[in-house]
């Protein structure tokens, strides 16, 4: 009987130990230059104008211009996820998720020729 009550009592110290640990968790994101989704990127058809593409998507973050009057346009965005959490005395960690994407938008003569994605 007082081996089973020494049990409960060990129990429930240990449970008392253990909730008093602080359990932080925190998760945050950031996004860094233009995002271009797929359905924004839809609407910018073959013939469209530039003067189109800057007022839907905004200033490319690039432009390079190639043989004659084609040139491309191209925006970039990265997005940042950190996550952290933490167990006092237990455990602690942390995780970064970086994604990179562009879009790009080939214009000839000033008009959209073709776009992509990668």
């Amino acid at each position: 009987m007082k081996n089973a009550i020494a049990h409960s009592l060990s129990l429930l110290l240990v449970a008392g130990l253990v909730s008093a640990c602080i359990i932080n968790v925190d998760s945050h994101r950031e996004r860094t230059g233009r995002y271009v989704s797929a359905a924004t990127l839809q609407q910018i058809e073959p013939g469209r104008s530039a003067e189109y593409v800057r007022a839907l998507i905004g200033e490319p973050t690039s432009r390079t211009k190639i043989e004659g009057a084609t040139e491309i346009w191209k925006w970039t965005y990265r997005d940042t996820k950190r996550s952290e959490g933490r167990l006092i005395f237990v455990f602690s960690g942390d995780e970064t998720e970086h994604i990179e994407g562009s879009t790009y938008v080939e214009f000839h003569d000033g008009l959209v020729h073709k776009t992509w994605q990668d």
